[in-house]
């Protein structure tokens, strides 16, 4: 067994460091030469998103979710329901100040269903206070319990994948929009009858400058994806497919072609954001930028930025109307649990290393995020932030306990939160902690791991509303250990 494993590996590496081409053919005809900048959204080319009614033109609001499958999309709705349970002066709750969600993988699932709750509130509960929690109650919750996972696995055996160019992702591109975005529903509902029974488009979401036939309505939402061959980031919107000359995508396992990149569904992003390599199979786009290349690969964001905040920090630098400027980043990885250190003495061998490689980018980010984050903020004026799962155990002395019983804590857990939030001791803080980090990252939670998630962002943000209502007004936020604040 252990010599056939030998001849592979040893076969593996003869094939990957030998060259066997004869030619060379020359094309430069590449669209990102080395040095060259990566394109940006521009912000310019859109109705500003303070313009949306009900809401502080002179604040701008950017709420950054990272990655982390489940385990990301539902924390990061545990942390909008906390925003809107604070109310400002003028009567807003901060959850509907936001103007801009920048999205990864998971964290699109989140973003999603909240711009998806706001789509339908608009055109069928007009005469009702919107709240995210009476949605959660009607849909929210029950959407993101569904498996992802489950369905990527039942349409293996859908015959329309056997026979044509759709693959697993597509399927989860369907999913995702039948149930995140809400277009089953909508379909079917004789509650929602004057709700566009069609998918959430960018057009929704990005009204063009010269467009005088509609107003903005809804935030704006980037679901960052990254691009396989050269892994810088792709956010969804309609100038940055305009760029790529996109002008193809596969949507509820049917080719839309050709496409105004304005039209492109919503879910098309969410998806392509959240397409972990190996797992699930990338997002391919059809674009007319050569005519000999005409696909782009787009993978998961979290190999650009698994937080979200690039994207976020620079649609903000640009906003020319807000005068105070916040960026709230929901941070749902659990990096903080991968050990340092190993049990073994032996080399890791290739096939670990590989299996390795798509998390690398985010465990160096993870280390350095806080300074960097802070420190580019604080050049463009802007207020960072952070809404983690550390929120929980900074400054906390006590410890947790040798051994924590999952299910058991979970359940006395919810039940404490749910009656009052105020009571979790310092080591229940510490077991709440361990729980949530322990989640894995996956498209499938329990009903346990989802109210833990729910009930433990509403905690956090309520830890950190005197730091809220700081950035809201305007305070110069305190630099955190080892950056060098500004003179």
């Amino acid at each position: 067994m252990k010599k056939s494993y030998q001849i592979i590996v040893f076969c593996t590496s003869l094939y990957l460091f030998s060259s066997c081409s004869q030619q060379i053919i020359p094309d430069r005809n590449i669209f990102l030469k080395d040095g060259e900048p990566v394109p940006t959204v521009k912000l310019h080319k859109y109705k500003s998103a303070q313009e949306r009614p009900n809401q502080n033109p002179d604040l701008a609001v950017a709420l950054a979710i990272s990655g982390g499958g489940s385990r990301a999309s539902n924390f990061g709705v545990g942390i909008m329901l906390g925003l809107e349970q604070i109310v400002q002066a003028n009567g807003n709750n901060v959850l509907q100040e936001i103007d801009y969600l920048s999205t990864v993988s998971g964290g699109g699932f989140a973003g999603g269903a909240y711009i998806s709750s706001l789509f339908e509130q608009h055109y069928d509960k007009k005469d009702e206070e919107y709240r995210l929690k009476k949605c959660l109650d009607e849909c929210i919750k029950a959407d993101l319990e569904h498996s992802f996972m489950g369905a990527i696995l039942r349409n293996y055996l859908n015959p329309t994948l056997w026979i044509t160019f759709a693959d697993d992702g597509d399927a989860l591109e369907r999913t995702v929009n039948n149930t995140v975005l809400g277009y089953k529903r909508r379909k079917h509902d004789p509650a929602l009858r004057h709700t566009p029974q069609r998918s959430i488009l960018l057009r929704d979401l990005f009204v063009a400058k010269e467009d005088t036939s509609r107003e903005v309505l809804f935030p704006m939402m980037f679901a960052n994806g990254a691009i396989m061959d050269k892994m810088v980031i792709f956010p969804f919107s309609p100038d940055i497919l305009e760029t790529y000359k996109i002008n193809g995508v596969t949507h509820q396992l049917k080719k839309l072609y050709p496409i105004d990149p304005y039209d492109v569904p919503l879910s098309v992003g969410i998806k392509a954001s959240g397409s972990f390599p190996v797992l699930i199979s990338n997002t391919t786009l059809l674009s007319d930028y050569d005519e000999k290349y005409r696909y782009l690969h787009v993978v998961d964001g979290g190999l650009a930025d698994n937080y979200g905040y690039e994207t976020a920090l620079d649609i903000l630098r640009q906003d020319k109307v807000a005068n105070k400027k916040v960026m709230i980043i929901i941070d749902a990885n659990n990096e903080g649990m991968t050990k340092t250190f190993s049990k073994t003495q032996s080399g890791r061998n290739m096939f670990k290393v590989y299996a390795s490689l798509p998390y690398s980018g985010l465990s160096a980010k993870s280390a350095t995020l806080k300074p960097e984050v802070f420190t580019e903020s604080s050049v463009a004026d802007v207020y960072p932030i952070f809404m983690s799962f550390n929120v929980l155990i900074d400054n906390n002395d006590a410890l947790p306990p040798e051994k924590i019983e999952v299910k058991k804590e979970q359940k006395r857990l919810i039940e404490e939160m749910e009656n009052n939030m105020d009571n979790l001791s310092k080591e229940d803080m510490q077991i709440l902690y361990e729980l949530l980090t322990n989640i894995g990252t996956k498209y499938t939670i329990t009903r346990n791991e989802q109210d833990l998630l729910l009930l433990a962002g509403q905690k956090i943000v309520l830890m950190q509303t005197d730091k809220i209502l700081e950035a809201l007004k305007g305070v110069e936020p305190e630099a955190p250990e080892g950056v060098i604040e500004k003179q």
